[in-house]
This record gives structure tokens, sequence and C-alpha cells, in this order.
């Protein structure tokens, strides 16, 4: 069973990195007809600046805040692709924001993380506007590849969410698979075209005073020949409260495809990823 389980992933990876219409495609297998209870809410004035939120199937009570943000090596990606992530989570009790932001040409750093840093300040307040949907307090974020990169880079330099009356203290946790976090120079064309001349100091979050970041969870591939596990490596040893997961033999979509309902589901990534949650921000019973 292991061994079948094991092809099916490596299988559906493989697939997953050919391009965007086999992520639609998965996140349809995975996700079926299930759909946002808000869709496009609008957190700022550009087209992309839209974002998603998925309310738990009981909404009796109010639920504690993910927001999601996806990958793409800051010049693709589509909000409408990860329901399945959204899924996961709100069957779990949580309910979720995936924004869009905008991309590379039209953007370069800082501006990507200055979106999803806006989009995190706008569900803050969205939080204090609808107490009967969203619990109140800190918020979790939670991302994958340049997606996680963006959550930790947005926490760490913090000014990212000091433009929005935020800091480190709004945010209960990060859960980053998979991420760049240690990539200069910049040696390959998705870098370079989002980084341009950005200095180190500026963009690595490496680099960073870390010293204030909140609890950290970090989750790589032992097999990831797209952002090496090095990365989340030395994050790790770096960051004061982070606690590193290595996943073997798993690639650079496999941290991913893992929230997966049906088939890619793995309890490698899951189990590491429900104590985090359960130890910085529970589900309050009713």
């Amino acid at each position: 069973m292991r061994i079948l389980t094991l092809t099916a992933n490596a299988l559906i990876a493989a697939l997953f990195l050919v391009g965007c219409d086999k992520l639609t495609a998965f996140n349809k297998l995975q996700s079926g007809t299930y759909h946002p209870t808000y869709a496009n809410i609008a957190y700022g004035d550009a087209p992309r600046q839209k974002l998603d939120l998925y309310l738990p199937a009981d909404k009796s009570t109010p639920a504690p805040l993910i927001v999601w943000f996806y990958g793409g090596s800051w010049d693709a990606g589509d909000k409408d692709k990860y329901a399945f992530v959204a899924k996961r989570f709100t069957d779990m009790g949580y309910a979720v924001a995936i924004p869009d932001y905008r991309l590379v040409p039209e953007v370069h750093f800082p501006k990507f993380v200055e979106d999803c840093a806006r989009a995190v300040g706008f569900m803050k307040g969205y939080q204090i506007e609808h107490p009967d949907q969203i619990t109140q307090g800190p918020l979790m974020l939670a991302g994958h590849s340049a997606g996680a990169y963006n959550a930790v880079q947005m926490v760490a330099d913090p000014v990212f969410l000091g433009a929005y009356s935020m800091n480190v203290n709004d945010i209960a946790g990060i859960i980053g698979l998979s991420g760049p976090y240690d990539f200069y120079p910049y040696d390959v064309s998705a870098t370079q075209k989002a980084f341009g001349d950005t200095i180190a100091a500026i963009s690595q979050p490496v680099e960073m005073d870390l010293s204030h970041m909140p609890p950290m969870l970090l989750i790589t591939g032992t097999a990831d020949e797209t952002v090496y596990p090095r990365n989340s490596r030395r994050l790790a040893e770096l960051a004061p409260d982070a606690q590193l997961v290595e996943i073997p033999d798993a690639d650079h979509a496999g941290t991913l495809i893992a929230l997966g309902t049906y088939v890619t589901s793995n309890d490698a990534v899951l189990n590491p990823v429900k104590s985090f949650l359960a130890a910085h921000y529970p589900v309050q019973q009713p």
C-alpha cells in the first residue's frame, strides 16, 4: 500500500508541475464543487487585489482564520486553483482566506509582498467587523513556495505589517511549505526577474533580525530540486521558535499535494501541520 501511495504521489506531482491546466484538474479532483463562501472580495484597487474566503460547514460559531498564499515563482498563480487547500483546513474547523496578488512583470519586489500584507491587514479588519464569522485575535499565515516566502518576509521585515498598523502580535504563527528563504545571489530566471538588483539585506529572510518571529513550522522535501531544503534548514537554525520537518523523497510539489483529500494525502505533512495548529492556533470547541 505504501508503494502504491508513493507511486500515485509521484505521478500526480509530475502532472502538477507540467502547468496550470494540470493544477486545475488536480484542484477539481480534490475539491469537486467546493466553492468559496464569499468570492472575489476586494482588498485593494488593483484587479488582482482580490481574495476568496471559505468558512467551515458549521457556521454556528466563529472560526480561527488561516491566510494562505500560493506559490508560482512570483509570476504565476490563481486563487481559484487552491480550493483543495481551503477544503483541507475548513474540514479542520478553520476559516481560510486565499488572496491573489500582483505578479511579475506587472510588479517586482517588494510589491507582491506588500499585496500579501495588505490582504492580511484587510482580513484583520474583516475579523473585527465580522465577529460572527472569524474568531477575534491573531491570524495564522501559511503558504507554499513563493507564497511561503511572502508569508515569512512580511513578518521578518516589520515594515510590511506596520504599513497596516499590524505587528508580530497579530500573527499566531507561520506554516511554510517548501519556501525559499535563502536564495541570494539570484541565480535563476525567476528570482532575477522578481528581485532584480535588490540587496540581500532587504530581500532575504535569513538576513533579517528574526528574534521577533512567531512560531514557525517549516516543511521541506528532501528531493526538492526547485527550492532546496537548505532554505528551510537555514531559517530554522536562525529563528527562535521554528520546527523543521523534512519529508523523505518528497519533491517541491509533494508538500503541497499532501494537503489533498484523495490519493495524495500524506500524513508525514498533515500530522505536523495538525499538531502545530493544535499547539499554536487551536479551534475552540463550542
